[in-house]
């Protein structure tokens, strides 16, 4: 796995996670409820627009196959016999 997959993956894994936290924290637990701290809905779905570019641009990055370099030119044997001389 190299290091572009690597980090598509944890891409991928850190916006749910933003997302999810954002919509737990503002809007699902007591504490936010109880002290007036839910965010409004804009914030909302700007957060939610920006973790979902960001998840895409990293399940781009996992799901890509990596191109291995062209194999290097093979000598002919006019180009061996003159490089032994």
């Amino acid at each position: 796995m190299g290091a572009s997959r690597a980090l598509g993956g944890l891409l991928c894994v850190a916006t749910v996670l933003v997302a999810a936290l954002h919509i737990y924290f503002g809007y699902l637990s007591g504490a936010a409820i109880g002290m007036g701290l839910s965010f409004a809905l804009p914030v909302t779905v700007g957060v939610i627009a920006v973790c979902v570019l960001g998840f895409w641009l990293g399940w781009i990055m996992v799901t890509t196959k990596e191109v291995s370099p062209p194999p290097a030119p093979a000598k002919s044997e006019e180009e061996e016999s003159k490089s032994e001389k």
